[in-house]
């Protein structure tokens, strides 16, 4: 099989911001650490998405400058040669009809980034990093069943630096500030910010601001910096992890920047800035996770000017609050969500995952995925495992290869999408070994049960040569059930103390040595 193709069409401008084509990016680096060959598909528009694919490792297929950005036909003549096996879109003006057209051309899966929920779509996953208390209620009205959704900061979609990069270490006092409005900053909110930090909160201490050489306000900016004692300000600077790890306390737009911030665990003032920012910073203040300064969305300068230095007098004079702001942005965001997603995009398109024995460093994932609610509902005995519990159990269990044997299945760029456990077991019945299985909930509904299930059984034959493997299923738990019958195992209603269940048996010619 050769390199798994990807193409992404997403777009930049100074009207829309950088957001959608930095995100994208971040992506295409994590499907290219999954062996994935990446091509982008982009309008040139007013010219603000070229710099940014400027030194890229990434080919770019422009689009006719008098094209429509949402013409499905011009999107599928710049690709057809590239017959992509993914293709990914993150561009608000695309609708269901779009990835139906594009679906239907190449036979490939089709992944749309959206956050706005406002119009008809048609992908086969939906990518929405944003935080909503209800995700699947956000999309109901808008995509037909059967979509899967990745939904929340569990997939941001960061550039590799951040899940391995610098973090915030907290201070008592606020040292320095941070002032980051994103790529283009339309309404020149830097400026505000910093006239805010001065003359409203009467802040006297390094203020640090990283701009865009494509925002419109940038030269008013500069000039603005320099009359300004204590102000500098970097004008795209590469590496934005280390400015948010730097300062004390941040103030930016409340696009992507939050969810790098967040991940940092940078204590945070947020604006509005554009409309789509509304669906998601009243959420995150309400879990106090940010701060925001302009809740009644107002965008005039006096008014940001007054938002932000309220909020800047207020937290400095609280490091409490700061406190806790960096530490719930930080248990949001852990910085994986693009190698999340880029691993449920390579599952789905190409059906495969690597098999793995379990090691002590799984103990915390297995527990998290043995508490999920939908495998405690499958489990005959449903009740929460406490940490304590299954520690003791799980170190147990690695010490018995004789009895126990614990597979875990991964993605190409390593992240893990399910677990295969097999005991052992003399009864009744005879000799065998009794399996169980869970599968990650980003990677559930793509059909990666059966290769998950078929990678654990290849690896029991190699390792054990099983006579006999049971699977007890539960009369509800219909794919399961469908699951075990793919593979060929023979079933048959049985009983026990645990109540009904239906017994799954597989027989294998060699007998356990």
């Amino acid at each position: 099989m050769g390199r798994l193709r990807v193409a992404i069409r997403a777009d930049a401008s100074v009207a829309t911001g950088t957001g959608h084509v930095r995100r994208c990016v971040a992506l295409a680096h994590a499907l290219s650490d999954c062996g994935a060959e990446v091509r982008f598909v982009l309008h040139p528009a007013d010219g603000t998405a070229a710099p940014l694919m400027a030194g890229l490792p990434f080919a770019c297929e422009w689009l006719d400058a008098s094209s429509s950005p949402t013409d499905q036909n011009a999107a599928i003549a710049a690709i057809a040669a590239f017959d992509p096996q993914v293709v990914v879109v993150d561009q608000y003006g695309i609708t269901a009809p779009w990835h139906e057209a594009v679906r239907a051309r190449f036979s490939c899966l089709v992944a749309a980034v959206d956050d706005l929920a406002d119009r008809p779509l048609a992908p086969d996953v939906l990518i929405d990093h944003n935080f909503h208390p209800d995700p699947v209620a956000k999309y109901r009205d808008v995509i037909p069943e059967g979509v899967r959704l990745l939904a929340g900061p569990r997939f941001a979609l960061l550039g590799s630096a951040y899940a391995q990069g610098a973090r915030y270490r907290f201070s008592e006092d606020v040292r320095s500030i941070g002032i980051f409005m994103g790529g283009t900053d339309l309404v020149d909110a830097c400026s505000a910010a910093l006239r805010g930090c001065r003359e409203v909160a009467d802040f006297a201490g390094p203020i640090e601001i990283v701009s865009s050489c494509m925002s419109p306000h940038i030269d008013a900016l500069k000039a603005l910096c320099a009359r300004t004692p204590g102000a500098t300000l970097a004008v795209d600077l590469p590496d934005l992890a280390a400015f948010f790890a730097r300062h004390d306390l941040h103030i930016g737009a409340g696009g992507g920047g939050t969810w790098e911030r967040c991940c940092v665990g940078a204590p945070t003032i947020a604006c509005l800035v554009a409309d789509n920012q509304m669906a998601t910073l009243p959420h995150l203040e309400a879990i106090g996770v940010l701060a925001w300064a302009n809740p009644g969305g107002s965008l005039a300068s006096a008014d940001l000017r007054e938002g932000i230095g309220s909020c800047v007098a207020a937290l400095v004079r609280d490091p409490g609050r700061r406190r806790e702001l960096a530490s719930r942005g930080a248990q949001l965001v852990d910085g994986k969500g693009a190698a999340r997603i880029a691993a449920v995009l390579a599952c789905a398109a190409e059906r495969t995952l690597r098999m793995r024995p379990a090691g002590a460093e799984d103990e915390d994932l297995l527990l998290d995925w043995a508490n999920d609610p939908v495998v405690r509902a499958n489990a005959f005995q449903p009740q929460l495992i406490p940490p304590q519990q299954h520690a003791v159990w799980f170190r147990a269990k690695l010490t018995q290869s004789a009895q126990c044997r614990i597979f875990v299945g991964q993605a190409g760029n390593g992240i893990p999408a399910g677990q295969v456990r097999f005991d052992w077991r003399a009864d009744q019945r005879g000799d065998h070994w009794e399996i169980s299985y869970s599968v990650d909930t980003a990677f559930r509904g793509l059909g990666l049960a059966r290769p998950l299930l078929c990678g654990a059984l290849d690896s029991l034959r190699r390792d054990a040569i099983p006579a006999r493997v049971v699977g007890r299923v539960k009369p509800d738990n219909k794919s399961s059930a469908r699951v075990l019958r793919a593979l060929g195992f023979s079933e048959a209603a049985a009983f026990d103390e645990r109540g009904h269940f239906t017994l799954f048996t597989l027989e294998f010619a060699e007998a356990r040595q």
